[in-house]
């Protein structure tokens, strides 16, 4: 493979205390990041895996985005990580994209 256009996963682990709005913690981001982090690390993929508290999609989320300005990776769960870091490792990224997306209307924003 050659180099990868990005550097670093970026993945929100934003909870809200209160139930009354999502967030991507809620929604399983933290066990997705150990998972990822743990496979990523294995299989050697050259990323950097980054955490921040929120990247205003948590209604989505779980919210994940390859840097610097790559796709947004929307809605995966832990049964997923096996897909993600196949498609990761083969630098698949459109594949990726496609398969978690971020919709259209929010694209825009």
């Amino acid at each position: 493979m050659g180099n990868s256009p990005y550097t670093t996963l970026r993945i929100c682990v934003n909870y809200r205390a209160n139930e009354q709005l999502p967030s991507c913690a809620a929604r399983g981001s933290r066990e997705l990041l150990e998972a990822l982090e743990r496979g990523i690390e294995e299989r050697g993929i050259p990323l950097k895996v980054d955490t921040v508290h929120c990247m205003g999609k948590c209604h989505l989320g779980p919210t994940m985005r390859l840097l610097p300005r790559g796709p947004y990776i929307m809605g995966a769960s832990v049964d997923d990580v096996m897909e993600i870091l196949d498609l990761l490792a083969k630098q698949d990224y459109d594949t990726l994209a496609k398969r978690f997306p971020l919709p259209a209307e929010e694209d825009a924003r």
